[in-house]
């Protein structure tokens, strides 16, 4: 084993963690513990400022695409030094909103800076360096996700009862910029073969596996079924996961629950996310993003389905095991999908502009709850689940082959 190639790549891994941990302030688990305090300081509905949340993320993921290209031309080294503090700003951004339009702007510079920035970028090194190993290496990078989720909502509360939700926010940013710039100019790297290294800490491909992975352009992946299987995946997950996060509080206190209680089995939810996200990273590993996908599928269905009919099962943690379960699952299959089918060669451009239909599923699941009520939202996501879950049972990858790769 190359010991530089092994060196180096414990770097990448554990920095390409710390940049997904460092997105929470961006994500809707770290939002969440805000929005009643920001509705209270402001005077606005609850509902509106779930409104301008789901505004600013569809806006924000909007420069993804471009993001993306960027660093597949300069690599992610480059663009963390312009990230990191962007995401900073877009925290005092927040802190700094005194009604709906600049509450809209920040949400926008937020949802921009820590998805179709910091997240892209971190999941994008991540690919970049492990191969074989993709599904366990992009495990490792999503438990900063759920570590994130099980740190940042806490402390946020207790630094906003104590100081207000502003010093709070203002907290958060610095934190972004202190610990995120250093880490990402120190550890991050670009490909391998820039340095003269391969992948998985210097272990090859067989020759075999080389030669039937082509690196696909988007426009030859949207020729295939399993690209819009894993874009469902993305939608779904995303359009799940925030509206029930965003609602879990006023759910659960339906259900018979105090606000401590509710707020508290956030921390069942990141733990669940955390041990299926390690688990999903190995079943990925052996069965590919296609399978495990369905299974993932599976679990969010069954979230929704306790949250209809028992959200006071076991005292609610059957419904919050199963959202963070099903959570953890698709975050790998959605953070080694793309790479393990159509190359990396293109990643940064793929993954941004599937990152606008994921995030326009983020901000259509709340709306939902928000022009309807929960009930059609549930029922509107089980149906599309049996929709992605028939698409994934059915799609066979099947590589484009270009002919100047076909020997005569």
């Amino acid at each position: 084993m190359n010991q530089s190639a092994r060196t180096q790549g414990w770097f990448v891994l554990v920095a390409g963690a710390i940049g997904v941990f460092m997105t929470t302030p961006g994500q809707t688990v770290g939002v969440s513990a805000f929005v009643d305090h920001i509705a209270l300081d402001l005077g606005l509905p609850r509902e509106q400022v779930v409104m301008l949340y789901s505004v600013g993320t569809l806006l924000g993921i909007l420069p993804a695409p471009l993001i993306g290209r960027l660093v597949d031309r300069y690599g992610p080294r480059r663009a963390i030094a312009f990230i990191a503090p962007a995401l900073g700003l877009a925290c005092a951004a927040v802190a700094w909103a005194h009604g709906p339009w600049s509450l809209a702007v920040g949400f926008t510079l937020l949802r921009g800076s820590a998805i179709g920035g910091l997240y892209l970028v971190s999941l994008n090194l991540v690919n970049l360096w492990f191969d074989r190993l993709r599904g366990r290496a992009t495990a490792i990078a999503m438990l900063g996700l759920a570590l994130g989720g099980l740190v940042i909502p806490g402390a946020a509360e207790q630094v906003t009862v104590a100081y207000g939700w502003r010093v709070a926010y203002l907290s958060l940013g610095a934190a972004v910029v202190t610990i995120m710039l250093p880490v990402g100019l120190m550890c991050f790297r670009n490909r391998p073969q820039a340095y003269g290294l391969t992948p998985d800490f210097g272990k090859a491909l067989p020759a075999r596996a080389k030669q039937e992975r082509e690196d696909l352009t988007l426009g030859e992946a949207a020729l295939t079924q399993v690209f819009w299987y894993l874009l469902s995946i993305s939608v779904l997950a995303n359009a799940i996961g925030t509206a029930l996060l965003l609602d879990h509080v006023r759910a659960l206190q339906m259900g018979g629950m105090g606000r401590a209680a509710a707020i508290g089995l956030l921390g069942v939810v990141t733990v669940a996310q955390a041990v299926c996200v390690l688990g999903g990273g190995v079943l990925v590993d052996k069965y590919g993003t296609r399978r495990v996908g369905l299974l993932g599928l599976g679990l969010l269905a069954l979230s929704v389905i306790s949250i209809m009919a028992a959200p006071a099962l076991m005292a609610g943690s059957a419904y919050a095991a199963a959202l963070g379960a099903g959570l953890g699952v698709l975050h790998v299959v959605q953070g080694a999908g793309l790479a393990e089918h159509f190359g990396t060669r293109h990643l940064g451009t793929l993954r941004g502009t599937t990152s606008i239909f994921g995030i326009f599923g983020a901000a259509a699941g709340p709306l939902l709850f928000a022009w309807w009520s929960p009930e059609t939202g549930y029922a509107v996501f089980l149906a599309y689940s049996a929709i992605a879950l028939a698409l994934g049972g059915t799609s066979v990858p099947r590589p484009i082959v270009r002919a100047d790769t076909v020997k005569p």
